[in-house]
């Protein structure tokens, strides 16, 4: 198949909000990737539906900040080797277990994609004993979460901006926290949108300046949200920014 996932617990007590800490557990095999929510110029993103699940109120899956995949045919967006995508889990009644069932979709990507569609189960049980190394797992991608920005942040994307008519273009210019690692910026459109991976024009210092050709934009009444990504290092920063489509 091209790798191995499953889901994995953290056990141990709750936290403070009630929640408890689970997470799905991709390992590719050597040479193979996988794909974030938003694939990119191709692929599968990866989603997950908890429909089934027994005693759950809620359930998040959150995303790592990923990296750009350049081959001859196309630009991506994911992971290479061993990911943990976090999975915040509010149960309905604190003192019982939650079975966890989780319906995934996603690819696995080497010289060919591989779809794989498969239901997984764990259960966490409040008050369990720990696992270290998987909530160490676990709480090792939590910290590689996009943090949420505004612009003026020192990470984040301070402008944004739609040139073009028959043929409109997006433009961003990004500030970085350190601008001497490496750094790279995503955007998702709204429901239906096929966009690509921006491309870099050029950076200045600590300012990056970014465009997005907008063929493949869903757009409601000549308005869009996007949600950008902005990486930097070993920091990301999350940002939805509303524009204006001709």
């Amino acid at each position: 198949m091209g790798g191995k996932i499953r889901l994995i617990t953290a056990g141990g007590s709750a936290n403070e909000d009630g929640s408890l800490l689970a997470g799905l557990e991709i390992r590719p095999d050597p040479g193979w990737k996988t794909y974030w929510r938003f694939p990119g110029d191709s692929g599968l993103g990866t989603q997950a539906d908890f429909a089934g699940s027994e005693n759950l109120a809620t359930a998040q899956m959150a995303f790592p900040a990923p990296a750009r995949h350049v081959d001859p045919y196309s630009v991506t967006i994911g992971y290479e080797g061993p990911t943990v995508l976090p999975i915040l889990v509010h149960p309905q009644s604190a003192e019982a277990p939650v079975s966890l069932t989780a319906n995934v979709t996603m690819g696995l990507c080497k010289q060919v994609c591989v779809p794989v569609m498969t239901q997984l189960q764990v259960e966490l049980t409040p008050g369990a004993p720990a696992d270290a190394p998987q909530a160490a797992s676990i709480r090792a991608a939590l910290a590689k979460l996009p943090q949420l920005a505004q612009p003026g942040d020192p990470l984040s994307v301070s402008r944004v901006s739609v040139e073009g008519g028959a043929a409109p273009v997006l433009k961003m210019t990004a500030q970085l926290s350190d601008p001497d690692a490496p750094f790279d910026l995503f955007v998702e459109g709204p429901e239906g949108s096929y966009l690509s991976v921006p491309t870099l024009e050029t950076q200045d210092g600590d300012r990056a300046f970014f465009s997005l050709s907008l063929d493949g934009l869903a757009s409601a009444d000549g308005k869009a949200l996007l949600r950008l990504t902005l990486v930097n290092g070993d920091k990301a920063a999350d940002q939805t920014w509303a524009i204006d489509v001709p």
